[in-house]
């Protein structure tokens, strides 16, 4: 078949997706399609050296076209504008310009893309695949992008109309798909769970560390984005209570609107906190090898909407996971259930504290717990398990 895969970054540009969408393509390759990508020049991180890629080129097997879109992160009227210019792209390419089997976005620049794509599909009735890996505009309200009701209403509609179109929307939870379909029970959308596989990394993970390893016993690695919707003021609170546990220190790793704020915070508060931020895929990797539990959290609610892709990251190195959201979601069953780590409440300094004591003064359960998470990788998120059911969604 003729695909088009669309998302407002592409390899060698740096958010995870990045990497995960060309293992996606990479995989339909090898099945025997013809894939094209629509993407942009990277310009995801400011503080990352984006060099320039050819405007079309072959990569992996696939046609990749690259729009010259200028960095939006802080700007958010270059951010609609684009969205916009990247719809026309839509347009030009799969309507225009070529006739597409199936046409595949993620939710990247988010409604917006879905939209043009979802509008592109029925015109040259493509079947159209919307991987929503995170939910809107309903994140955006958590956030504050969205908070105006107008524009919250208005996108809204948007995007409930953009999932009715999709055969499917690929979700990455059940707690995804429930709140899908709550929007709209009497007229559901059609909705398949895939998660993630583990990110993608373009060697093997490194043996040295481009910044010096803590000395003490326990060591917690948060990587990642360092933002709003990850909740990290509570583990800051809670390591600031174990200041006088000199075997206990808390890593975090990464960039973001945060991590100054936070990072002022740890160091008033006399935390045991390192900052060393954002590092290549296969540091993060050797890192998570070497941690002794990883962290996830969400802000309340978020769970709804998105799972966070780390979490499969870690399980790959054998990182037990701590998860601070609400046990009752997905994430926190999945951690719990398979034995690879513990879930405390969101939000929760003392339990959050107890859970932080618990595994530093239980080495053998953490032990059992490394075990558990290597198999529950290998079962759920392998990379070949996870990209065999993509070969069977476009089949």
């Amino acid at each position: 078949m003729k695909v088009l895969a669309i998302h407002r970054f592409y390899w060698p540009d740096t958010p995870p997706y990045a990497s995960m969408l060309r293992a996606i393509v990479g995989q339909w390759v090898s099945d025997g399609h013809e894939v094209d990508v629509l993407s942009s020049q990277p310009s995801y991180k400011a503080s990352v050296d984006n060099q320039r890629q050819p405007a079309r080129e072959r990569v992996g097997g696939a046609n990749v076209v690259r729009l010259n879109l200028p960095p939006e992160a802080g700007r958010p009227m270059v951010r609609i504008v684009n969205s916009m210019v990247l719809g026309l792209g839509v347009f030009w390419h799969a309507v225009v310009r070529k006739r597409y089997d199936v046409i595949m976005v993620s939710t990247s620049p988010p409604v917006l893309a879905g939209w043009f794509v979802a509008m592109a599909a029925k015109l040259t009735g493509a079947r159209f695949i919307y991987h929503c890996m995170d939910i809107h505009p309903e994140i955006g309200r958590i956030s504050g992008e969205f908070r105006n009701p107008r524009v919250f209403s208005l996108l809204s509609r948007l995007d409930r109309w953009t999932c009715t179109q999709a055969r499917p929307v690929v979700v990455l939870s059940d707690d995804m798909a429930e709140s899908l379909i709550a929007r709209r029970p009497e007229e559901p959308p059609e909705t398949t769970v895939i998660n993630n596989f583990s990110l993608p990394s373009e060697g093997a993970a490194s043996d040295e560390l481009p910044f010096p390893w803590p000395n003490e016993p326990f060591v917690l690695l948060f990587a990642g984005n360092i933002g709003r919707f990850q909740g990290l003021d509570v583990f800051v609170d809670a390591m600031a209570r174990l200041r006088d546990r000199q075997d206990i220190r808390l890593v975090m790793m990464g960039d973001g609107t945060e991590k100054e704020r936070l990072s002022c915070k740890a160091e008033e508060n006399g935390a045991p906190v390192s900052f060393v931020g954002h590092q290549s895929v296969e540091v993060a990797k050797a890192a998570m090898a070497r941690a002794s539990a990883g962290f996830v959290s969400l802000v309340p609610e978020l769970y709804r909407y998105a799972y966070p892709s780390k979490t499969m990251t870690y399980l790959e190195q054998g990182c037990p996971v701590l998860v601070a959201v609400e046990t009752r979601s997905c994430l926190a069953r999945d951690v719990i259930g398979n034995g690879a780590g513990v879930a405390v409440p969101g939000g929760d300094v003392d339990a959050l504290v107890n859970a932080i004591l618990s595994l530093a003064d239980d080495p053998e359960s953490l032990g059992s717990m490394r075990r558990k998470a290597l198999e529950f990788s290998a079962r759920a998120f392998a990379t070949d398990v996870v990209l065999a059911r993509w070969s069977s969604l476009l089949q």
